[in-house]
């Protein structure tokens, strides 16, 4: 029995030291590959600190325009998150494998939608842009293809996952589909409609901060500009509105989430209740006219323009099937540039994330303070898209990969320290107290208790943010930042949609892959 117990803790150092051996070489080739330099970023610090300085000078006289353009932003990831949530609707339906007319639709749209789903809304904003033309349509038009795309995968997992039984119970006492659909489905639709609403709008304000670079409108507009003409005052003024407005809809978007779990009318009679049933049933149809009267007047576009576009439309996607091959090279070589940079920065973060959540968790962390010290620097990490942190380090090692690889690695930190701390925080008591007990400090209960019970949590969350790496690191080549994204934006800049084709092509098919190996990590570690 000894020799046993020795032999497995033998394996056990051993698979662990090779794990560590393969994540070392695979780190080591990625920062390699992305030009990490410590030298050249120890010699750029100067610089990118002139710069953070300078930042810390806001120009608050600017804060009126800032407001102006941050309110379109606002009103352009609402009016993008209402369009998307409302029109998927009807599609979740068709999806579903247990609501779909026939089994043939969830086969054809369902791996199609995911391809859509691989194209970042930059990239869409940047496609629409030079359909429509500049301004706040071609953002309202991208985000609510983002909000389509998100909710629709949401809703179709909520109605699939309704329990069979429930609807053979409808079908067994004479309902027919109408009824099964009104009584039995759309009732689990309308229950998760605001939370699947707040996470679609969460996302699309953090989208809308940037469509202004590629001419979309909102803020991203006049950051551009004040970067163009080192205005670093109104950046940083700019800049502070946008973490203070962040974290106020974050904190809005929790509680209204909250609250309408737990909402609850008591009527004091019948006659209340329905006179409360028929102002709804007016109310509803009410509400819808009024936001469909202001999504109009929020479309900035005649309908000349818009079909003109639609035209163009027409021209450009049959280019773009026309894949040109000979681009293939370049294309392969902008893929590697994007893999190298999602796989640094994903090691990194999760490297960073091991540590910071000891010290943000409140349960691990020596002293509240720390933790309250640490969840604030992670949320400034993850509240800026790592577009603006690039920028800064463009300022000391220059464009190219390695400015994309560090501020990818920064945004992926906060948004992996914010996730595995409350992992963290949410371990039973009785794991910390049994180490305690011996004779442990909080860092011994992290290490050996909390962290290998919730190492499944973290690897699920490691990966799934290597999914959504790869994604990012596609927009950050708009910029200049390295990446499948930097030939994006010149062929898309340039009209070569048959380029643009084989690069959104070859850029889903990268998703695609990353997603099945991800897939599978997870079943064999987790």
């Amino acid at each position: 029995m000894n020799n046993w117990y020795k032999r497995y803790i033998f394996r056990k150092k051993v698979y662990s030291l090779i794990i560590v051996l393969l994540l070392g070489a695979l780190f080591s080739y990625s920062a390699f590959m992305v030009n990490f330099d410590p030298v050249k970023i120890y010699q750029g610090f100067p610089s990118m600190y002139n710069l953070i300085q300078r930042m810390f000078n806001p120009n608050f006289t600017y804060a009126k325009e800032v407001i102006t353009k941050l309110l379109e932003t606002l009103e352009i990831a609402f009016v993008g998150s209402v369009l998307g949530v409302f029109l998927v609707i009807p599609m979740a339906l068709l999806t579903a494998a247990n609501t779909t007319p026939t089994k043939f639709l969830p086969i054809l749209l369902n791996p199609f939608f995911s391809l859509l789903r691989t194209i970042p809304n930059l990239i869409w904003a940047a496609l629409l842009v030079s359909l429509f033309s500049i301004g706040i349509f071609p953002g309202i038009i991208a985000l609510t293809i983002t909000a389509f795309l998100v909710s629709l995968k949401l809703f179709r997992e909520y109605i699939e996952g309704i329990e069979e039984n429930f609807l053979n119970s409808l079908k067994a006492v004479g309902a027919n589909p109408l009824q099964i659909l009104g009584e039995g489905i759309l009732p689990v639709i309308k229950g998760q409609l605001l939370a699947v609403f707040f996470v679609v709008l969460e996302i699309n304000i953090r989208s809308a901060t940037i469509l202004g670079l590629v001419g979309a409108g909102g803020i991203g507009q006049i950051l551009w500009r004040d970067l163009n003409h080192l205005r670093y005052d109104n950046i940083a003024t700019l800049l502070l509105i946008l973490f203070i407005t962040i974290g106020f809809m974050d904190l809005l978007s929790l509680v209204i989430r909250n609250y309408s779990k737990n909402i609850y009318i008591n009527f004091k009679s019948l006659k209340v209740y329905i006179l409360f049933a028929k102002l709804k049933r007016i109310s509803i149809p009410i509400l819808l006219l009024g936001l469909g009267i202001y999504i109009s007047r929020k479309m900035d576009i005649t309908l000349g323009r818009f079909l003109l576009g639609i035209e163009q439309g027409k021209n450009m996607v049959c280019r773009m099937v026309n894949l040109d091959f000979s681009y293939l090279p370049q294309t392969l070589k902008g893929i590697k540039e994007s893999v190298f940079i999602t796989l640094f920065a994903t090691i990194v973060g999760g490297i960073n994330t091991l540590f910071l959540s000891y010290l943000a968790a409140y349960n691990t962390s020596p002293l509240k303070g720390v933790a309250l010290m640490t969840k604030f620097f992670v949320n400034i990490l993850r509240t800026f898209p790592p577009v603006i942190t690039a920028i800064i380090f463009f300022r000391g090692v220059g464009p190219g990969p390695l400015a994309g690889a560090m501020a990818l690695s920064l945004y992926t930190t906060g948004v992996l320290v914010k996730l595995y701390s409350e992992v963290v925080e949410n371990t039973h008591d009785n794991i910390k107290n049994s180490i305690l007990a011996v004779g442990g400090n909080s860092f011994h209960c992290y290490r050996h208790g909390i962290f290998p019970h919730t190492l499944p949590n973290y690897l699920s969350i490691l990966l799934y943010r290597l999914e959504s790496n790869i994604r990012t690191s596609s927009i950050l080549g708009v910029i200049g930042a390295g990446g499948i994204g930097s030939l994006l934006t010149q062929n898309i800049t340039w009209r070569n949609w048959e380029r643009v084709g084989l690069l959104l092509f070859s850029m889903a098919l990268l998703v695609i892959i990353i997603d099945g190996i991800s897939y599978l990590i997870r079943k064999i570690l987790v």
